[in-house]
């Protein structure tokens, strides 16, 4: 079946822009195109992404998963744009070397981090406050973000296509979508004489998003608590929640 968007958004200074509508899910709806997106850091767009986003595809909201040591240095220009702005810091410290160093050193991929975040008794809460903000029909279209777009937006991504229904192939599949983007970024640090040392303290597999990762995220949660949504409840997820998210983003 052809596609009637593009799934990826291309844009001049904002990397892993996606739309994640489009997928299936097991009871036979699809999620809906141009209402939820997930995309890298928004602060240093071009005039041309400005005006994409805020008249091609008429953005209502956007989320922020960075710390506010990240926001300090530049966020979405909203005022103007008469866009609603909202920061859910899925990792308050903004990333201290040392402690990642010392995770980093005990786990082999990215799906181990992930389990790691999600875990911690805070983290669930603002996964929640998130999908909360994401329900509400008038928030969108709506885009989330983090830095890069692959790991606290990948989390969050994969979360919420778990409890609309999708299959867990097709969540692996989008998150390795954002591989290529990594490449270039990584590219582009090597160009850059102030951020060329910046990946050196994290392992090679930091900047991959292989499927091994997201299964293992998946499957790890499945195994511990029944399924994604179970996982929600556990956090304190009402299941008016999961009702509002198929409503508002479910065709």
């Amino acid at each position: 079946m052809t596609q009637p968007y593009s799934r990826h958004i291309k844009l001049d200074k904002v990397i892993n822009f996606r739309d994640i509508g489009g997928y299936p899910t097991r009871d036979g709806y699809i999620v809906a195109w141009r209402r939820i997106f997930r995309s890298g850091d928004l602060a240093k767009m071009s005039a041309g992404d400005y005006s994409h986003l805020t008249e091609e595809i008429a953005l209502s909201s956007v989320l922020d998963l960075r710390s506010d040591m990240e926001t300090q240095r530049g966020t979405f220009p909203l005022p103007e744009a008469g866009i609603n702005y909202y920061n859910i810091p899925f990792m308050t410290d903004g990333g201290n070397p040392e402690e990642e160093g010392r995770l980093f050193g005990k786990i082999t991929n990215m799906g181990q981090f992930y389990l790691h975040l999600v875990q911690r008794p805070e983290f669930g809460k603002r996964i929640l406050e998130a999908l909360e903000l994401i329900a509400v029909p008038g928030n969108h279209p709506l885009v989330f973000h983090c830095a890069v777009g692959k790991d606290r937006t990948g989390i969050l991504a994969a979360v919420l296509l778990s409890a609309l229904g999708v299959a867990d192939e097709d969540i692996i599949e989008d998150y390795t979508l954002s591989g290529p983007y990594m490449e270039q970024l990584l590219s582009d640090f090597d160009d850059d004489p102030e951020m060329a040392e910046f990946p050196q303290h994290l392992p090679a597999f930091f900047w991959k998003a292989s499927a091994e990762s997201m299964e293992m995220f998946l499957t790890t949660l499945q195994h511990e608590y029944g399924t994604i949504t179970d996982y929600l409840y556990t956090q304190g997820a009402e299941q008016t929640l999961i009702e509002k998210l198929r409503k508002a983003l479910l065709v």
